[in-house]
């Protein structure tokens, strides 16, 4: 056997080692931080209340070693055209300085996203999709290992980005190397299950122009929608983006973990109202008229307000009903879950909340905002929010 032939499967190998590696590091590690050492902290974060199967996350996790290996061997190929000088592009771009280093990874993120959207459309087309892009959506349900997750010709497409970026562009290979740290990062974590980004006080992604695991998810559940890779921006454009997505974003981004599972009560309410209105806000309601029962969203607890201590100024709250006893820590039920509270410029302030589902406690602030009720609870530099009503207010067949 010729001696290149060696050379030539070793560095394959070696290649291959570090992709796995690299692939491994975040989709074993997303998996594990947020399935595993989160799992409660980060329950009211799940987007679906399933979770799939173990044979789902081993055969993605196996298919992906498959698509590693066409990465790595088209990662192969351009090492050999610069090794014969026919990719001339790393040397060029390394007397080009600090500044090229930087726009050409920016440059190239937004690239890959546009070639993404288009390749991934046409990909969806019915005389191409069983072929190219049926693999990766027998992942209704997406974990972090559906990430490389592909038909071999699907992984192909996806691979062809790089030499083509490499062949057109003057690139570092540092850059490249930063690039796929980038894109594997941001796939695991889109198809995490879990919504980690952070939301504005209405219910906006903070960065609304970044594409949030919800967004992704969105395009499992109903494939004609989301195919954006990074940004919203195409999908925008184009019309693609799911007209339910800033909804079901804030119904995962802003579950408190005062209730576990509330997204999914809320949908079933929302079935039941069908057309109805909610009755309409009472414009003689004021900050210090909060005394009575107040339901969480999806009526998943009931909690009891009143004044205490100080007197009419200071306000305190227990939790006297819960959907699911299982969901909330032993002897939490009839217990204070609000004290504290002091009412000052139009809100209550400085007071403890604590999440009956685990006991830790948060530190929050309570407004009126018509005939709804605003909590805001925070721990440390992480604040969440969420809306009671009035018991009685909720339409009768709800609490009957």
């Amino acid at each position: 056997m010729p001696e290149w032939v060696g050379v030539t499967a070793l560095t394959w190998l070696e290649s291959t080692g570090v992709d796995i590696i690299r692939y491994a590091v975040f989709a074993i590690g997303i998996w594990l931080v947020l399935w595993v050492l989160l799992r409660r902290v980060m329950r009211p974060r799940k987007i679906r209340e399933a979770t799939p199967p173990a044979r789902q996350l081993i055969v993605e996790f196996l298919v992906s070693l498959r698509s590693i290996a066409v990465f790595s061997t088209v990662g192969l190929i351009m090492f050999g055209l610069e090794s014969v000088g026919l990719l001339p592009g790393p040397a060029i771009a390394a007397g080009w300085g600090a500044w090229w280093f930087a726009a050409s990874l920016i440059l190239m993120i937004v690239a890959h996203d546009t070639y993404f959207y288009w390749t991934h459309r046409l990909i969806h087309d019915r005389r191409l999709f069983r072929r190219f892009h049926r693999r990766h959506h027998r992942s209704n349900n997406p974990s972090p290992f559906t990430a490389y997750s592909f038909d071999l010709s699907e992984a192909a497409v996806n691979a062809l980005f790089v030499p083509l970026w490499m062949i057109t562009v003057p690139t570092v290979w540092e850059v490249l190397g930063l690039f796929m740290l980038h894109q594997i990062a941001r796939n695991t974590i889109g198809h995490s299950g879990y919504e980690i980004m952070p939301a504005r006080r209405n219910g906006r992604p903070l960065i609304d122009w970044i594409t949030t695991p919800t967004h992704h998810d969105i395009h499992h559940a109903e494939a004609g929608w989301n195919y954006g890779l990074y940004f919203t921006w195409w999908d925008r454009l184009m019309g693609t983006e799911h007209p339910e997505y800033h909804a079901r974003y804030a119904a995962a981004a802003r579950q408190s973990t005062l209730n576990v599972g509330a997204a999914a009560k809320v949908a079933a309410i929302v079935a039941a109202l069908g057309a109805a209105a909610l009755p309409p806000p009472s414009e003689a309601q004021a900050a210090n008229s909060l005394a009575g029962d107040w339901a969480t969203p999806g009526i998943g607890a009931v909690v009891r307000l009143g004044p205490c201590g100080g007197g009419a100024n200071e306000l305190c709250g227990s939790l006297v009903w819960v959907w699911d006893p299982a969901t909330i820590k032993p002897g939490r039920l009839n217990k204070t879950m609000l004290s504290g509270f002091i009412l000052r410029d139009g809100r209550w302030r400085d007071g403890t909340l604590v999440n009956p589902a685990d006991g830790n406690t948060y530190q929050g602030e309570i407004w009126l905002d018509g005939a709804v009720l605003r909590l805001k609870g925070c721990s440390w530099v992480f604040c969440d929010e969420q809306v009671w009503r009035r018991l009685s207010d909720l339409p009768q067949p709800l609490v009957d």
